[in-house]
């Protein structure tokens, strides 16, 4: 739905859900804040995820970080990236997001704080891998490897 633009189709599967008796999971809330928020439709996102019946895991609130980076929300993406430290500290992805928002922003002294955080918590990026097949052979290159 959220990659084909069916907001309306997928509100009213999930609407159907509970019709049904069946309590959305975590991973229909996901689904349902990136449709949203691949729209748009932040507010609605974040309005969806303080209503969930239970708290938000990381791939509901991981959905949302990525709904901001793509239209450019960076208050709603601090909201979002917040509870994703809170709940995956060690997971560097979400903190380089953030920081790539703010350096493109030119907000570099927040982009500073988070990397000072990551820092203080010890989290490593995880080097980045390039693929190439040749014939049957797969060959493997970390980038940045001269």
């Amino acid at each position: 739905c959220s990659h084909g633009g069916l907001v309306e189709k997928g509100k009213e599967y999930f609407s159907q859900m509970r019709a049904q008796n069946l309590e959305p999971q975590q991973m229909h809330y996901a689904c349902m804040v990136d449709l949203l928020g691949r729209t748009g439709q932040l507010t609605e996102s974040v309005e969806l995820i303080q209503d969930m019946p239970f708290h938000a895991n990381s791939d509901v609130w991981g959905a949302l970080l990525g709904a901001c980076r793509i239209h450019g929300n960076i208050e709603v993406a601090q909201y979002a990236a917040e509870h994703l430290f809170e709940l995956k500290p060690e997971h560097s992805g979400y903190y380089t997001l953030l920081i790539n928002m703010y350096a493109e922003a030119g907000r570099w002294n927040e982009a500073n704080k988070i990397r000072k955080l990551m820092k203080s918590r010890k989290v490593q990026k995880n080097p980045a891998y390039s693929w190439v097949q040749s014939g049957n052979k797969l060959q493997a290159f970390l980038v940045g490897n001269g």
